[in-house]
């Protein structure tokens, strides 16, 4: 669906003033009608330096990046969203240093098992789409497994099955010979 540059514009007009005066919502609905990125990311800001909702946030320039083909917005949202993921992870790894029960352990940096092996080499730098795709492709070999076990047992039931054809078919087949 497209619209007309006129009703873009004044979609985009009205997303302004409803972020200026707060109802960011409704502005947010008005940039995605009119398919303006450069809105979404403003909101995006908002959520993550205002109101401090970082996974509202991240979900939005997550979007930026699928959906705007402008390079530069692109680019913008990355690092925006890089830098944002970066953070997280700092928080998250200092809730874990001040925790009693994983400063018991014996060592205190995390390191590759056989769940993590789809991380990149530097996977001290990895961004939360790194993380998240490596989780996806988990997800992906686990099903595949489950199925493949499926396939199995259900060959093995098939082939155990001892199928008789009907009366009818076995009598049709010796009259014609």
């Amino acid at each position: 669906m497209s619209i007309d540059d006129k009703t873009k514009s004044a979609l985009i007009r009205k997303g302004n003033e409803l972020f200026n005066e707060r109802k960011i919502e409704e502005a947010y609905r008005c940039y995605l009608t009119a398919s303006y990125f450069g809105g979404i990311e403003k909101i995006a800001d908002y959520y993550n330096f205002e109101s401090k909702n970082f996974i509202k946030a991240m979900q939005l320039y997550k979007f930026i990046l699928k959906e705007d083909s402008n390079l530069g917005g692109n680019i913008r949202a990355k690092q925006k969203l890089d830098t944002l993921s970066q953070s997280v992870a700092k928080v998250l790894q200092k809730w874990l240093n001040d925790d009693e029960t994983f400063n018991n352990s014996k060592t205190t940096k995390l390191s590759l098992d056989s769940k993590n092996t789809y991380l990149p080499n530097n996977y001290r730098r990895n961004s939360l789409e790194d993380i998240l795709n490596a989780k996806e492709k988990l997800d992906k070999d686990k099903l595949s497994k489950d199925q493949l076990n499926n396939d199995k047992i259900n060959k093995n039931y098939n082939d155990n099955k001892i199928i008789k054809k009907p009366a009818f078919e076995q009598i049709y087949k010796n009259k014609n010979k």
